[in-house]
């Protein structure tokens, strides 16, 4: 069996439990009260997560994720967001702008591996803005390099 990422590997596990855990508290609720709108409703998001989870196992599965590594050399806290824009320095030492949301607790100095989805929609060379945004949409997980 092939190696799969550890974040990409609990993205997916996540993905799963939570469509197992709405179809499962849909149907207990309709057991319960006989309301058979939330039960579809349920079973919608059920599905909708195992099509999101089958779409991502097929990315890991064909590796068209992309990958990069380095060192964090500053974290900048915004005020009345739910993120921080990190600056990663490569082994090459090109430096990328990154916008990571809050749960992932990154420190300065540490090393990190980053997961992308659909490496062609990266912009390089460009606009360090745009190349942030793109990044932040397109973040499967983040990993510390010990």
């Amino acid at each position: 069996m092939e190696h799969i990422p550890k974040p990409l590997l609990r993205r997916l596990a996540l993905t799963l439990l939570v469509g197992a855990g709405c179809l499962f508290t849909g149907s207990v609720f309709f057991l319960h009260e006989r309301d058979a709108s939330f039960l579809i409703l349920s079973i919608l998001l059920s599905a909708g997560s195992a099509a999101k989870a089958t779409m991502l196992a097929l990315q890991i599965k064909r590796r068209s994720y992309s990958v990069l590594e380095g060192t964090c050399t500053d974290v900048r806290l915004k005020p009345f967001r739910n993120s921080y824009d990190i600056v990663l320095t490569d082994q090459d030492g090109c430096e990328h702008l990154l916008r990571i949301g809050k749960d992932h607790k990154l420190h300065p100095g540490s090393s990190y591996r980053f997961y992308f989805r659909a490496p062609d929609t990266i912009p390089s060379g460009q606009n360090p803005f745009l190349t942030k945004a793109a990044l932040a949409d397109n973040l499967l997980g983040v990993e510390e390099i010990s």
